[in-house]
């Protein structure tokens, strides 16, 4: 698979085989992820103008339904784009752990995780 489908998991198609609908809303708050890449809920709350507890709601709701990624790093919680998190994520670690172990620690997916390891490995 190509680096650049993987751009194809915000792809309304790929969304609706997995039953996910995104209301206009969260929808905003999830360009806000794409756009920024690393955010907590303050980032995002700074980017929509919206208040920070309704940006964290929809940041948890997104991560629950496993479009973005949830690190947890002392006591903040960043929220990241998936290719992004898991780029970041391997770069550091390379293979020391599985894409099953990596996607439990970063809250994705682990098919999710898998296509864009094999995508970072073809790109190599």
């Amino acid at each position: 698979m190509e680096y650049s489908e993987l751009c194809g998991i915000y792809d309304i198609r790929f969304l609706v085989k997995r039953g996910i609908i995104i209301t206009p809303p969260v929808l905003k708050t999830l360009d806000a992820v794409i756009a920024l890449r690393k955010v907590t809920a303050d980032d995002v709350a700074k980017y929509t103008g919206r208040a920070r507890t309704i940006e964290s709601r929809y940041l948890a709701k997104l991560n629950r339904l496993g479009i973005i990624a949830k690190v947890k790093e002392g006591r903040r919680i960043f929220y990241m784009e998936p290719i992004h998190a898991v780029t970041e994520f391997y770069s550091k670690y390379g293979e020391a752990f599985t894409p099953e172990q990596i996607a439990h620690m970063i809250g994705l997916p682990a098919d999710i995780v898998k296509l864009i390891i094999n995508a970072v490995k073809a790109k190599k």
